[in-house]
């Protein structure tokens, strides 16, 4: 007797959730009329950006800076990596055990043994004020318009 009771206590819930949902469906939010292309054209007034997310020149400012943020870094780990090669040779040329400063005074010190690794410092040097400009001028564009945001907020206010 319990069992037939709790099932028809499963059935009366799962029917009155059923009429629930379909009130719900019913009754939801409304729709917002869809008004004519001709007319939105004709009433909308100029779409101004509030967002710097909304903005498509700005996010293609952003996506260019990153692009040559990630360029520089390509070539910066490129740089690292043949230096590293040229330090392994020298190292294995020196005695084991021999420290890092060593190292770098005998690739210092023996520049016609070693060719490249000044080259490899000085474009390592050139690759990192590259980067540093590029980050410089992306923190520059942000501040130029965060600045831009405000003063247009501060006028609105007004």
């Amino acid at each position: 007797m319990r069992k037939d009771m709790k099932r028809k206590n499963d059935r009366l819930v799962a029917l009155l959730g059923a009429v629930l949902c379909a009130c719900a469906c019913l009754v939801g939010c409304e729709r917002k009329e869809v008004a004519s292309p001709a007319s939105a054209v004709t009433n909308a007034p100029a779409k101004k950006v509030v967002s710097r997310a909304d903005d498509a020149a700005y996010q293609a400012q952003v996506t260019n800076r990153i692009a040559a943020q990630r360029r520089t870094n390509v070539a910066r780990e490129r740089i690292l990596a043949r230096m590293e090669q040229v330090r392994e040779r020298a190292r294995k040329a020196l005695p084991e055990g021999a420290t890092d400063e060593q190292v770098t005074a005998e690739l210092e010190n023996n520049p016609r043994k070693y060719p490249g690794w000044r080259e490899l410092g000085m474009a390592l040097e050139k690759n990192a004020e590259e980067n540093s400009r590029n980050n410089a001028a992306a923190q520059a564009m942000v501040r130029r318009r965060i600045q831009r945001e405000v003063a247009e907020q501060s006028s609105a206010k007004q």
